[in-house]
């Protein structure tokens, strides 16, 4: 598998829109309409998974009127859910009806790096004798995908689902919440974590942390964990200085 880091030129490249060109919709998970849900909270709910799992570029442009269209629903709950998004701080308003997948600072990126060593190494560690055999499976097949998978939004998307598996597992709903806010911000950064790095490291680490589970090993897990974290954020760090002015 060759799968390419995206420079800093080609990611911004892919977020413009010049003129009135429309602005395309992500890949979103289709609404259920089910009456006991609201459908700002589905739409918020999708762009939420969307953000975490990868499906959106860093520094890129959404609108509520292209999403609006490609759900097939009104502009007014998809306003609401980027509002909601952008009180969260994992979208930048840029114009009427428009908002940027913002680009985080150096010192903001390392704030999120410290929030995730702390919390989801704590998740992780706690999985460890909760966690089922049938999970652990679980989590092992989505990392061979992801191992298989010629597709970066395939990667991302199961790397994503890879993690949670095990998070949830620990059934702590309010850390697992606030890694999930995390994540949101997270999730576009990821793209840049593609070279050859990503391939030798990342999928060794996520084979150590299965290791860990099924031997009930917690300081395994959290070596792993924290090497996984540590290795994808010097990779995305180097990025973030490219963008910064010397």
């Amino acid at each position: 598998m060759a799968l390419k880091t995206m420079t800093i030129a080609q990611i911004k490249k892919r977020g413009r829109s010049p003129g009135r060109t429309p602005i395309p919709a992500p890949d979103l998970d289709a609404l259920s309409f089910n009456e006991n849900e609201p459908i700002e909270r589905q739409v918020y709910t999708s762009l939420r998974r969307a953000l975490m799992s990868g499906a959106m570029l860093p520094g890129s442009r959404i609108s509520s009127r292209s999403i609006a269209s490609s759900l097939g629903i009104s502009t007014m709950p998809v306003r609401e859910a980027l509002k909601r998004l952008e009180s969260d701080g994992a979208l930048a308003s840029s114009a009427k009806s428009a908002f940027i997948i913002p680009f985080p600072s150096e010192e903001e990126f390392q704030e999120i790096l410290q929030i995730r060593l702390r919390l989801e190494t704590l998740l992780a560690q706690e999985a460890v004798p909760l966690i089922t055999s049938a999970q652990i499976d679980k989590v092992e097949w989505l990392q061979d995908r992801m191992a298989q998978s010629k597709s970066w939004r395939q990667v991302l998307n199961y790397n994503q689902q890879m993690h949670f598996n095990i998070y949830s597992a620990a059934k702590m709903p309010y850390a697992l919440s606030l890694v999930e806010n995390v994540w949101t911000r997270i999730g576009p950064l990821l793209h840049f974590v593609f070279d050859g790095r990503f391939e030798t490291t990342t999928y060794e680490h996520h084979y150590s942390i299965i290791t860990g589970l099924r031997e009930r090993d917690a300081k395994k897990v959290d070596d792993a964990i924290r090497s996984d974290l540590l290795d994808a954020a010097a990779v995305i760090t180097e990025h973030l200085l490219a963008l910064t002015p010397a």
